[in-house]
């Protein structure tokens, strides 16, 4: 089997297309790497940071998907990276 180690962001994405909206759901290069890779049954650890702000909702559901978080850290004093977004109807032309 074939192992990775994925070291990225974990963090709250907030998306608005002319379809909906979304705030602050799991986000970032780390959990969509990681569940990519769970997909080809490669075994996954992330390594990142995140901040007390962060859910252990998110965090338990790559656990669930037998990632290894053990290299997560929580930064007790700090926020969680935060990235928001905005597409308009045609995504491809603004």
């Amino acid at each position: 089997m074939s192992k990775i180690v994925v070291v990225g962001t974990l963090a709250f994405d907030t998306i608005e297309t002319p379809y909906g909206k979304v705030d602050r759901v799991i986000g970032g290069s780390a959990p969509f790497a990681s569940l990519a890779a769970k997909t080809k049954d490669i075994e996954c650890a992330i390594i990142s940071i995140v901040g007390n702000d962060f859910p252990k909702s998110y965090i338990d559901i790559l656990s669930s998907k037998d990632i290894d978080i053990s290299e997560v850290q929580t930064d007790k004093n700090g926020k969680s990276f935060f990235w928001s977004g905005k597409y308009h109807e045609n995504m491809n032309k603004r």
